[in-house]
């Protein structure tokens, strides 16, 4: 193979690299805008109730009337708990707008390497063009075509392979975090019938764990949707981000509520394992077009070594 024909290859990766790339900045574009505007809302939300707690903390008219009725202790731990609630949703939001915009970062400066990488295609590709006519050889053109197709298809291979990977890792975390919430729920039933400590300690403690799991599963599922704004999903299964950070964010709403507790967990299973659900779909339909490619790239590899020894 010539130089000349190396680097129109090389020029034509680059370009549905650069196509696939501008598709993932548009992707996380999008999610840029919404996470900003739902992180300055939950940000307003979060000095809402941190007021409100200094204002039962302090001595103002309603610290003092609340005192007097001998419910300020009580209000100010529901404050308290709402607080925490705003906070660690807040929180939240704001890492998942960091994460976004991180990736957008990167993404445009992948972008900037390959800029105006179309000129010296279309210059290439019409110089090859004319080398071709010359040439008068059907199986000359025939090659190429077919090299051309390889290349297509081995580049959405590589897309699609990059998916199932992020889709895999969502899968994994996913399982994770029922096997938690499970146990949590477990321990919430026998916190019915055991006023303990330890038992207590023991439900929170995998409350917890599953929140911090649910963070990275949200960073997950945004980084599946960026993977697959590039591909053309051949179904009606789509992973709803948004309606899993809200099925989060309503996971913090007074979970130290002993007598909401097991509802809390039992609905956030039943949602958890919705968006599993979509995961396992989603995976499976990447799988099976990944094959189809797989199998398409071998049948025109064996057309190409049909013209080649048929030369």
């Amino acid at each position: 193979m010539t130089y000349f024909d190396e680097r129109l290859k090389e020029l034509h990766r680059q370009k549905l690299q650069k196509k696939r790339l501008q598709a993932m900045e548009m992707e996380l574009t999008n999610q840029r805008n919404a996470a900003a505007k739902k992180a300055a809302e939950l940000e307003a939300i979060k000095r809402k109730e941190q007021l409100d707690v200094e204002k039962l903390e302090g001595k103002t008219f309603k610290a003092l009337f609340a005192t007097l009725a001998g419910t300020k202790e009580e209000k100010l731990s529901q404050e308290r708990q709402e607080a925490y609630a705003a906070t660690m949703k807040h929180d939240a939001a704001q890492r998942d707008l960091q994460g976004i915009m991180h990736d957008l970062e990167i993404c445009k400066i992948e972008l900037e390497k390959i800029e105006g990488i179309e000129e010296e295609y279309e210059h290439l590709l019409e110089e090859r063009k004319t080398s071709l006519k010359q040439e008068a050889s059907r199986r000359a053109k025939e090659v190429i075509v077919l090299e051309k197709q390889m290349e297509d298809i081995s580049h959405e291979i590589v897309e699609l392979e990059e998916a199932l990977d992020v889709g895999y890792r969502a899968f994994d975390l996913i399982e994770t975090i029922l096997k938690e919430l499970n146990e949590a729920y477990n321990w919430a039933e026998t916190d019915i019938f055991m006023d303990s400590f330890w038992v207590d300690m023991q439900k929170h403690e995998h409350i917890h764990t599953a929140q911090d799991l649910i963070q990275d599963l949200r960073d997950e599922l945004r980084r599946f949707k960026t993977e697959l704004a590039d591909v053309s999903i051949e179904g009606d299964i789509q992973i709803e981000i948004d309606d899993f950070s809200e099925f989060a964010d309503c996971f913090f709403d007074n979970i130290f509520m002993d007598w909401e507790i097991r509802d809390k967990i039992t609905n956030s299973m039943s949602q958890a394992d919705d968006t599993r659900s979509q995961i396992v779909g989603t995976i499976n339909l990447l799988k099976d077009m990944r094959d189809k490619r797989m199998k398409s790239r071998i049948e025109l590899e064996e057309d190409l070594e049909t013209i080649v020894v048929g030369e």
